[in-house]
């Protein structure tokens, strides 16, 4: 199957581009800037809808997976107009540009969709997103149900493993600290439902090798708030917790509102899908099994 998968140089999009190669798939990657060292680097500013046209029309993709994102939930309050023009603007322009070739969209959203007053949210619960991240990525969503030929949104929770840019993500971060016998700080009273990368990004591969249709939580099994995560992870890979802090949101200097309880309900997913979400023990080893993953090169 052709691939077009955008935020390839991404922890979620990396990912994707990975195992899309090892199960054979073509798989094109998009960056603006910086040329990926993944096979099949495509040029491409996903906020010109022009460019977004003629990458499509002239790619003929089968299957689109929109993994990129402006995900700095401070950054989105404070630069709401890159926000809407990443996260919502571009969603439209391959959402238009997807049915122009009648390609399959696979759009990656957000828990954030949600307030955080009721968790384990199924796919029918009504969004009401509290910061502007999450309304530009629900904006996003009605854009891909508006104007994309056949599609798939798939929200997920708290992406986590490692990353080839050595950007740190929650889990990463934990580590890094951890190893350094530095103190964090971490919430006892925001609840996710973390994501290993590799996991969701399995999920992502059956959703668009199958062209299924509708809203999908691809998220992790596992109900957890973050201090729980972070002294399971420092359990899982032989870390001293002994640094590990609690504390609460009320002790955050955040630009924007979190939700405290954005968990998700993966019941359609773990009932539909062979690439089933995973408890929080097993992406656990299975992260520390990868350990860092190499970078793929172009030849």
């Amino acid at each position: 199957m052709k691939l077009l998968i955008t935020g390839a140089s991404g922890l979620l999009g990396h990912k994707i581009v990975q195992l899309a190669i090892e199960k054979g798939h073509e798989a094109h990657s998009t960056y603006k800037e910086h040329a990926t060292k993944l096979r099949n680097p495509v040029k491409l500013d996903l906020t010109d809808k022009n460019q977004v046209s003629e990458t499509i029309l002239k790619l003929k993709p089968e299957a689109i997976i929109h993994a990129a994102a402006y995900t700095d939930v401070d950054g989105c309050e404070i630069n709401q107009d890159l926000a809407w023009k990443v996260n919502a603007e571009a969603t439209k322009h391959l959402a238009e540009a997807s049915a122009s070739v009648r390609t399959h969209l696979t759009y990656v959203s957000t828990d954030y969709v949600f307030d955080g007053e009721k968790g384990l949210y199924s796919e029918e619960d009504s969004p009401n997103p509290l910061s502007y991240y999450g309304y530009t990525k629900l904006k996003g969503e009605e854009f891909v149900k508006e104007h994309a030929y056949a599609w798939s949104i798939a929200r997920t929770s708290a992406i986590y493993g490692w990353n080839p840019t050595q950007k740190l993500n929650f889990a990463t971060w934990i580590i890094d600290n951890l190893n350094r016998a530095k103190e964090i700080k971490v919430l006892t009273d925001q609840h996710v439902s973390p994501t290993l990368n590799t996991s969701l990004a399995n999920m992502l591969l059956e959703i668009a090798e199958k062209n299924m249709t509708g809203t999908l939580h691809t998220a992790g099994a596992s109900r957890v708030s973050r201090h729980e995560f972070a002294l399971k992870l420092a359990e899982v890979f032989g870390l001293s917790n002994s640094m590990i802090r609690p504390c609460r949101t009320d002790e955050m200097l955040w630009k924007a509102k979190r939700p405290r309880d954005s968990s998700l309900s993966i019941r359609k997913a773990d009932a539909l899908l062979n690439a089933r979400p995973l408890e929080i023990n097993q992406a656990l080893e299975k992260m520390k099994k990868e350990r860092q993953p190499k970078i793929i090169n172009a030849f």
